[in-house]
């Protein structure tokens, strides 16, 4: 009978002991999901603002004046020799001036 006592007893603690164990486990778990989800809207915006300048940067006119300045190019006034190349990815979009001179691509990087 002592037995069987002190053997409910520890099956008592060790059910108490195992809950509480989880409940804290969910808790630390629910706590780093909610970094995490922190961490990824904050990253997600200086990821959209990073877009916004790299596209401001590569943008037809910077990439003219640019080629005016340091290369001493100008560009006509009808736009038949410009060629904006547009890529399917929001990483691979860019800009040439005129498909004859690459390196004013290059001037933005």
């Amino acid at each position: 009978m002592n037995r069987r006592a002190v053997i409910l007893i520890v099956v008592f603690f060790a059910i108490i002991f195992v809950h509480y164990q989880n409940q804290h486990k969910i808790l630390s778990y629910s706590r780093k999901t909610n970094e995490l989800q922190e961490n990824y809207k904050s990253q997600r915006d200086i990821n959209l603002d990073l877009v916004s300048v790299n596209s401001q940067l590569g943008s037809r006119e910077r990439i003219q004046n640019l080629a005016y300045d340091k290369l001493g190019m100008t560009y006509p006034e009808d736009a038949t020799s410009v060629h904006n190349i547009m890529m399917n990815s929001r990483k691979e979009t860019f800009c040439l001036v005129d498909f004859i001179v690459p390196c004013a691509e290059a001037l933005t990087k």
